[in-house]
């Protein structure tokens, strides 16, 4: 039999007509601005953004979605385009509705697989957005990475080959009113001296699905930024919640309105940059219920099981050790001086090895890198580690005598 032979149909989830197991798949127009084809989805947190599509426990969808910055970002060394619209970010597929689901429950989604659509991925430094070492960069940096099979590699970080660890940035059920409220009050504060993003600054960038008009308006002026990570869920941005993994999320709305998008080919944990390696593509999930969940099990923030699948790296690292100290600085238990302590010293180190600062910092955020708490009770000094896995350059990096 021959190629020619095979009757393929893109039905479903199985180009064989008899292998068609009716998965219903939410298709992204590659290269198409979510505003463009706004049916797919939204890039704001409400719960009255209507429902995508509708379906029961056990179900399971397929949802697509443009990478974080809705195409804004071009396949160009060229890096003009750096200083993108961040207002459009997010855009997700959803929401979807669970029957059944109620406030109080637990939206159980199993991840069954997460693969790319156009084959190309960002991982910017970001002038002004770079991360705690921001100011280290102020003019950013650009990083195109081409996805073939398991492994990314980039013209602008030669000598290295990052395997995948795919995984959702954002996996969020809606939240309620009340809640929605509540990070409103919380957060205004915060954007007034710049430790929040900003939220209602740039209305006319929110995408709502289907609403118009003055229900749009209603929305946009009330509805949240997917910036940061809150108890619905969000732009958690947790590599080991990759395929195979199970995610327990409180339900705050009736149906719950689960949404997913900004997808990572791979990421190092804390995506120090604000970058992972950024990618359009399909989302496979499969839906579950856990009547009265979050009070059976005292989960008030969501909680996964985390991927069975990782690269085999084995003791194969070298790792950093920051404190919450250094010189005549001292902080008391600060594990975040103490992880930027750490990249600090992981950047000094691979520029020994011909790697550029940029470079460096787009290494650490992209690999598979371990990020660990140390130590938070040896007063008056946190400990935390990074370790970078070695096998992953064309070069030997461990140090030698």
């Amino acid at each position: 039999m021959t190629g020619q032979d095979i009757d393929f149909t893109k039905s479903g989830v199985s180009r064989f007509p008899n292998r068609d197991l009716g998965v219903p798949r939410f298709k992204c127009e590659v290269g198409v601005p979510l505003a463009q084809q706004k049916e797919l989805g939204h890039n704001r947190f409400h719960p009255d953004i209507p429902p995508l599509f509708e379906c029961d426990p056990g179900d399971e969808v397929i949802l697509e979605t443009p990478g974080y910055d809705d195409y804004q970002l071009r396949d160009q060394d060229d890096d003009s385009d750096l200083n993108f619209d961040l207002t459009r970010t997010h855009p997700l597929a959803g929401p979807i509705r669970i029957r059944g689901a109620e406030p109080g429950d637990l939206l159980v989604v199993e991840l069954l697989d997460i693969q790319p659509l156009s084959g190309i991925g960002y991982s910017n430094i970001l002038p002004g957005m770079g991360g705690p070492l921001k100011d280290w960069f102020p003019n950013g940096f650009k990083t195109v990475w081409d996805l073939h099979g398991i492994y990314a590699t980039s013209r602008q970080v030669p000598g290295v080959r990052i395997p995948a660890i795919s995984h959702p940035g954002i996996l969020a059920v809606a939240p309620s009113h009340e809640l929605l409220e509540q990070w409103n009050r919380r957060e205004d504060p915060l954007i007034e001296t710049g430790e929040a993003g900003p939220r209602a600054e740039a209305t006319d960038t929110a995408v709502l699905r289907t609403l118009e008009g003055e229900e749009w308006a209603r929305v946009a002026a009330k509805a949240a930024r997917t910036i940061p990570p809150r108890e619905n869920g969000g732009n958690m941005d947790i590599k080991n919640m990759s395929r195979g993994s199970k995610v327990y999320l409180p339900v705050f709305v009736e149906g719950a309105l689960f949404s997913c998008g900004d997808l990572h080919f791979a990421e190092g944990d804390g995506e120090i940059t604000w970058n992972a390696i950024e990618m359009d593509g399909a989302t496979w999930v499969k839906f579950d219920l856990i009547k009265g969940g979050m009070a059976r099990y005292g989960i008030r923030n969501p909680a996964f099981r985390p991927s069975p699948v990782d690269p085999n790296f084995g003791t194969r690292y070298i790792s950093f050790v920051g404190y919450s100290a250094r010189g005549d600085e001292q902080r008391y238990l600060d594990a975040t001086m103490a992880a930027v302590d750490a990249v600090e010293q992981a950047i000094d180190y691979l520029t020994k090895f011909g790697y550029t600062p940029e470079q460096a910092y787009t290494i650490i955020s992209v690999a598979p890198c371990e990020m660990h708490v140390g130590g938070i009770v040896d007063i008056p000094n946190a400990a935390v580690t990074l370790s970078i896995p070695v096998d992953i350059f064309d070069q030997d990096i461990l140090p030698t005598a």
